[in-house]
């Protein structure tokens, strides 16, 4: 399926047979990542992904200088047995994608960190523009951590100190994905 506009790809998928695994996540987002740029898709941040029957399905977001812009999404499916790209899906990149006028965080790392729980153990932190309803971005600080054994992703508004969301980033030998 393409836009009418541009002709830019929105989803595409090839269903075939897939053989033997031959390698690993890593050389499947090498491979994703290489299919995107040399369809000008620029300034791609892998995040997650999940591996159903010798397919991995790599999402990324764009990243505009520091910022992930996660309502920019690209999925993209590799086939482990040759590295084929066998499907796509940009919908959220094609309707939403654009140059943004982001604006310095009114709250610094430090500030936005002493919103977190304290139990939370913090392994990284990033900014992030998040989509929340009707189609607005909320910029945030993403705090990725450990609490009870279980990672988690804070999200801080980077102006007000609210909490935005919170997902549980569950990691398995076939993925990892947020819920």
């Amino acid at each position: 399926c393409l836009t009418k506009r541009g002709g830019h790809i929105v989803y595409f998928l090839h269903n075939r047979r897939v053989g033997q695994e031959s390698l690993s996540v890593n050389d499947a987002i090498h491979k994703a990542k290489t299919f995107l740029k040399e369809r000008g898709y620029e300034s791609m941040h892998n995040s997650y992904y999940e591996k159903v029957d010798g397919v991995a399905t790599v999402n990324f977001a764009y990243k505009q200088n520091e910022v992930v812009c996660y309502s920019d999404l690209i999925k993209v499916k590799v086939a482990l047995d040759d590295g084929q790209i066998v499907g796509m899906e940009a919908n959220g990149y094609v309707m939403n994608h654009e140059v943004r006028d982001i604006r310095t965080p009114h709250l610094t790392k430090q500030e936005a960190r002493s919103k977190v729980s304290s139990r939370l153990s913090i392994d990284s932190v990033n900014i992030a523009l998040i989509p929340k309803d009707s189609k607005r971005e909320v910029l945030c600080y993403e705090f990725k951590g450990t609490s009870g054994g279980r990672n988690f992703l804070i999200y801080i508004n980077a102006d007000t100190g609210r909490e935005e969301d919170i997902q549980i980033l569950i990691e398995s030998p076939d993925g990892i994905l947020t819920i």
